[in-house]
């Protein structure tokens, strides 16, 4: 959801009368910290009393950027995408009047192309991204090379080697063919040591929580090195951006009431503009571990969401609710709303109208809302009180079963038995690819290389990428080509 949307806060922009400059004073780190909080209304009194204490400082226009790009990345709404289109654009053409010389010029150039391919990627304009693309990578290439010590240019030049790193090896061929160099190690080892110039310099120090958010989050997606904010020294707490990361990690860990704690804590108030995003996440943690509160959390994001993504997600989730509450004229209500409202570009949309289709198997269900708050227990006694036979009448919801219990016994640490399972969902007739089978050769993989059976784990993430097509594939090949580029 989420993962670029932090680079905005480097957009450096210059306009006005005499030479332009750019200083990072005091009260522009202030404010700085405070878009990284998301407190915009905090940095734009800031800005507003600085611009007219020195109008040709720059740096005013950065962190007006800045926040133009962060909220459309927070809340994902095209239509406000849109209608900023000409406000990002004027950006652009005043980060091209800095000076040649200024190894800022070249950095907020290519982060703001980033942004804008990012953004575009998300609303299906492939070409348009593409392009935006290939710019930023040209920007920040030109500017590594010509800047070896201007540590801040590594961190987007670490994501987009990252992210090439994890390209499907057609797309890859193409990118190498375009002049596109880059691996998910080398990216890895960029952010790492950026942060670290960042961290020790006190020239910069005010970019660690965008560096360290960006660092921890490429680090979840991509590589089998994650790194937590927490772990990185930043304060967490007062952060909801960092707080996103923080929770998305420790939830895939297992650890849901630690990630549940950090989301109920998160800053929230008219001083911050709302990530409506972590209502949806907290919602589905709390169907595990509370069930009674989770409603509320989905009901508030369902009003305050500006877009619509996630919201036929989150008619599935309270479809669940209400079944496992024995409530099925209420959880029938739900699944029609799920094909009247919102829209299916997310991967969790698009899975939630392939469940309702298909029907929600409570047995399935119910063991993989405990499976998704670390209850691995309680979700694989759920799973014996029913036969394959008695709840599973198709394919699909075998398949679903025997990968379950893969992930659960995987989760256990016994992962013996989890190549057993796994290797029963890969086997199922009459199947067409889907989650089940792509997760299941990949974590089939990742247990391999865990027991140092390197020649296997490289076949099945080999076979991980054959599966294509079902919602988060895309998840899948990046994180099986980023693993095979490690060994």
């Amino acid at each position: 959801m989420v993962p670029f949307f932090v680079m905005c806060l480097s957009l450096f922009s210059l306009n006005g009368l005499g030479q332009a400059t750019a200083s990072f004073t005091p009260a522009y780190k202030l404010a700085h910290q405070n878009i990284t909080q998301l407190r915009f209304g905090d940095a734009q009194a800031i800005i507003k009393r600085e611009k007219k204490r020195d109008p040709n400082n720059r740096v005013a226009a950065y962190l007006q950027a800045a926040m133009v790009c962060a909220e459309l990345f927070v809340n994902e709404d095209q239509t406000h995408y849109e209608n900023n289109q000409d406000k990002i654009d004027s950006y652009i053409s005043q980060i091209e009047d800095l000076p040649e010389a200024s190894p800022f010029r070249n950095l907020f150039l290519g982060e703001l192309y980033v942004a804008q391919a990012t953004l575009n990627g998300k609303f299906k304009n492939n070409i348009k991204a593409a392009w935006q693309f290939y710019k930023a990578y040209d920007y920040l290439t030109d500017n590594y090379e010509r800047f070896p010590d201007f540590a801040p240019t590594a961190i987007p030049l670490g994501v987009l080697y990252a992210a090439i790193g994890s390209l499907p090896d057609d797309y890859r061929s193409m990118a190498s063919l375009l002049g596109f160099e880059g691996s998910v190690p080398e990216g890895m080892k960029m952010l790492e040591t950026s942060f670290e110039r960042l961290s020790a310099d006190p020239s910069l120090t005010f970019y660690r929580p965008y560096a360290g958010f960006v660092y921890s989050y490429v680090s979840f997606l991509l590589s089998s090195n994650v790194v937590t904010p927490e772990a990185l020294g930043l304060d967490v707490a007062k952060s909801s951006v960092l707080i996103y990361a923080q929770a998305q990690i420790e939830l895939d860990r297992g650890n849901a009431k630690k990630a549940l704690e950090w989301l109920d804590n998160r800053p929230e108030g008219e001083a911050y503009i709302n990530f409506n995003y972590l209502d949806y996440l907290q919602g589905k943690i709390l169907l595990g571990l509370d069930p009674d509160r989770c409603v509320s959390y989905f009901e508030r994001y369902l009003q305050n969401n500006t877009s619509q993504v996630y919201v036929k997600s989150t008619y599935r989730y309270l479809s669940w609710y209400y079944l496992l509450d024995g409530k099925k004229r209420k959880s029938d209500e739900m699944i029609e709303n799920i094909f009247l409202k919102g829209e299916n570009n997310t991967g969790a949309d698009r899975q939630a109208i392939i469940e309702a289709r298909h029907g929600f198997n409570s047995t399935l269900v119910k063991a993989r809302v405990l499976f998704d708050v670390g209850k691995y227990t309680e979700a694989e006694e759920e799973l014996l009180r029913h036969s394959v036979g008695h709840c599973c009448s198709s394919p699909i919801d075998e398949a679903e079963y025997y990968y379950r219990m893969g992930r659960i016994k995987q989760q256990q640490g016994r992962g013996h038995q989890a190549l057993i399972w796994y290797e029963k969902a890969m086997t199922v007739k009459g199947l067409d690819a889907n989650y089940s089978l792509g997760n299941s050769a990949l974590q089939t993989a990742e247990i391999l290389r865990g027991s140092g059976d390197v020649k296997g784990a490289k076949g099945y993430y080999k076979k991980a990428l054959k599966y294509s097509g079902f919602p988060f594939y895309e998840g899948i090949h990046q994180k099986a080509k980023a693993a095979l580029s490690e060994i």
